[in-house]
């Protein structure tokens, strides 16, 4: 994701920090591939780009300020962002609503007692915060859980344990 992206996404929520608007709007880009492309080429007019973001906005029920947020896209050529300033924009959503997503990667489910001991780990990291999972399998884990917040992992493998325990050997 560009900062450009990420700008965008930070205007986008200074213009709406309505999610339900710009989850319909990734939806209609999404499912409307020619869409995004008939929006950055080049050689369309822009008149002709203005008409469609109106039909599209009247259509969708999109308010003025969305709909002039997405001209002032094309009038940038920045159209093929959309879709990462709208995942940028779910980031800002959830930081700025205090939502935590938190990955648990396992070989296999886990036991009810590693879901707690996880669970009151991942509160005592972010307190205040709401944090939300999902679970992953990962078959090429021995045991354990790996837990991925953002760009941070916490590793509780066993090849992880491992390691950890190797390095610690090691270092003296």
């Amino acid at each position: 994701m560009t900062q450009r992206a990420i700008n965008y996404a930070m205007a986008l929520y200074e213009l709406t920090p309505d999610r339900e608007t710009v989850d319909q709007m990734r939806t209609l880009f999404e499912e409307a591939t020619p869409l995004a492309e008939v929006l950055a080429d080049p050689m369309i007019p822009l008149a002709k780009k203005y008409q469609i973001i109106d039909d599209i906005a009247r259509e969708a029920g999109f308010p003025a300020n969305i709909k002039n947020f997405l001209k002032y896209l094309c009038d940038h050529r920045d159209t093929a962002l959309l879709l990462n300033i709208v995942d940028a924009y779910d980031s800002l959503w959830e930081e700025k609503h205090n939502i935590v997503n938190a990955e648990l990667l396992c070989a296999k489910s886990p036991e009810e007692n590693e879901v707690k001991k996880t669970m009151d780990f991942l509160h005592r990291e972010y307190p205040g915060k709401d944090i939300r999972t999902s679970l992953l399998l990962q078959e090429d884990l021995l045991g354990g859980i790996l837990i991925r917040v953002g760009h941070t992992e916490y590793d509780w493998s066993y090849e992880g344990r491992l390691q950890q325990l190797e390095r610690k050997l090691t270092v003296r």
